[in-house]
C-alpha cells in the first residue's frame, strides 16, 4: 500500500498530463546514469529544496538513497559521477538524478546555479548521504 501510495504521487508529478493542455517535460523509469529508480520503504514523503551555488562552487560528493529530480532554473551544472560520467545540465533542463551513485555537482558557469530539486522519499530516511569515500582519484 505505501508503495503504491509513494509511486502514484510520484506518477502524478512526471507521468501525465493531469489538466487540459498540460505538457509533459519529464518521464522516465531510469536515472540519468540508465539505472531503474527504486522507491524507499516506509512513509512517503516528499520534499522541495531550492539550491543556489556561485559561480565555482561545488556542492561535495554525494549519493541519493532516493529518487530525485530536478530542474536547473538558471546558470549552468556540471555533474561528475563516480563512474567517470561527467553531464552538463543548462537552464531549462530537467532530470532524474542518478540514485546510488556518488556524484558531485559543481556550477561551472558565469552566473549564479539554482536548481529546484525534489526527493521521493520516506520519513526518516535521508534524501542524501555524504560520500567523499566514493570520490574518483
Amino acid at each position: 500500500m505505501k508503495t503504491t501510495a509513494m509511486a502514484l504521487a510520484v506518477s502524478m508529478f512526471v507521468a501525465g498530463p493531469a489538466i487540459a493542455g498540460a505538457d509533459v517535460k519529464l518521464k522516465g523509469t531510469e536515472d540519468v546514469l540508465g539505472n531503474k529508480i527504486g522507491y524507499p520503504e516506509g512513509q512517503a514523503e516528499i520534499t522541495g529544496v531550492d539550491v543556489v551555488q556561485k559561480p565555482g562552487e561545488c556542492n561535495g560528493w554525494h549519493s541519493h538513497p532516493v529518487p530525485t529530480f530536478g530542474l536547473v532554473k538558471s546558470g549552468e551544472l556540471t555533474v561528475t559521477y563516480a563512474t567517470g560520467e561527467v553531464k552538463l545540465f543548462k537552464a531549462g533542463d530537467m532530470l532524474i538524478e542518478a540514485q546510488h551513485v556518488a556524484h558531485e555537482g559543481c556550477n561551472t558557469g558565469n552566473a549564479d546555479l539554482e536548481v529546484l530539486v525534489f526527493y521521493a522519499g520516506s520519513k526518516g530516511v535521508p534524501n542524501t548521504n555524504m560520500r567523499e569515500d566514493e570520490r574518483p582519484q
